[in-house]
């Protein structure tokens, strides 16, 4: 049997099916296009066996012959359009039919073929200005004010999902994700604002003078802990909560992390700014949000975040420098 990773060529599809694959079990990676060449490569070379298979996530059709042909038991949806606002403008329908619609269809999938587990990725992008408004933010109780067409798109997705799993009877959970970073985050084409860890690592690696947007800081979660908190999700047979938030539980200092890079790469130098449009780095991204609480993450699987500021930037870094660094210097 074998896990099906929707948007799988993604940094964190990516990430997912390397850790299942580390620990020996079958993946596919599902998507319009594979991933880079290298994460291929790197992802076969582990003890799990890695399959990719080219499809569309809003035809019935295609997901009905991957989960027939891989023997697919369990999803990890995170298809999806990452959508700046240009995107908005010129392709709003296309976001919603990805977004939402093939939600549903992962979904009608999954019921139709029997899968015992479905995980589906949502995002902190849900919260809007409420996330702003209190100094963290629990599943049940803070309101989601969605502004974007992503975020909007997100949470109609996400509600789908829950609904599923209460009238339909499908062990689904969704889970929220914070800003993630790490390792093979590069453009797919779906997903526009890259993050601001890359943006700067990128700068530094130049030996450019970086002028951030000092709000573009916020709740950052490494890849590496994403990925194992999703397995660990997938894992349980049934979460006893349908909704988590998972993220480091805290606010990172963009500061700080400036300050690392300097440290490591003696020609960069940055510049923090609230003038966006002076901004070289962090300009289009969001606004910095409140930390999501991730107690019942925790509580219910005994995911503890372990990549914080210093063991994330050493192994970013360490990543950057090493083989993978042919793909990452495309993702700048």
């Amino acid at each position: 049997m074998a896990t099906l990773v929707t948007g799988g060529a993604g940094f964190v599809g990516i990430n997912v099916a390397g850790a299942l694959a580390d620990r020996g079990d079958a993946v596919v990676l599902f998507g319009p296009a594979p991933p880079p060449p290298e994460a291929l490569a790197w992802l076969r070379a582990k003890p799990g066996v890695v399959a990719m298979a080219i499809g569309d996530v809003t035809r019935a059709a295609d997901l009905d012959a991957v989960i027939d042909r891989h023997a697919v038991d369990r999803v990890i949806h995170g298809a999806a359009i990452t959508a700046d606002i240009h995107r908005e403008k010129r392709a709003a329908r296309d976001i919603f039919t990805v977004n939402v619609l093939g939600t549903i269809e992962m979904l009608e999938a999954a019921l139709r073929h029997k899968l015992r587990r479905v995980v589906q990725l949502g995002t902190g992008s849900i919260f809007g200005a409420s996330g702003r408004a209190s100094p963290a933010l629990d599943e049940q109780t803070s309101p989601a004010t969605p502004e974007t067409m992503y975020g909007i798109s997100k949470y109609a997705a996400e509600r789908t999902g829950l609904r599923y799993r209460a009238a339909r009877d499908l062990s689904l959970t969704v889970v929220r994700l914070g800003t993630v970073f790490g390792p093979w985050e590069y453009d797919t084409g779906a997903r526009d604002t890259l993050s601001v860890p890359l943006q700067l690592l990128g700068a530094a690696e130049r030996g450019e003078t970086a002028v951030v947007n000092a709000v573009s800081g916020g709740d950052w979660v490494y890849v590496t802990d994403v990925a194992r908190g999703l397995i660990a999700m997938l894992d349980l047979p049934i979460s006893p909560d349908p909704l988590y938030h998972l993220s480091a539980g805290m606010m990172w200092s963009l500061e700080d992390w400036c300050e690392r890079l300097k440290g490591r790469f003696p020609r960069f130098s940055y510049r923090l700014t609230d003038r966006a449009d002076e901004c070289t780095v962090g300009r289009n991204n969001a606004a910095p949000r409140s930390p999501m609480l991730i107690e019942r993450m925790r509580r219910h699987t005994g995911f503890t975040p372990e990549y914080l500021a210093e063991r994330a930037f050493a192994d970013y870094v360490a990543w950057r420098s090493g083989a993978a660094a042919g793909v990452s210097s495309r993702a700048q």
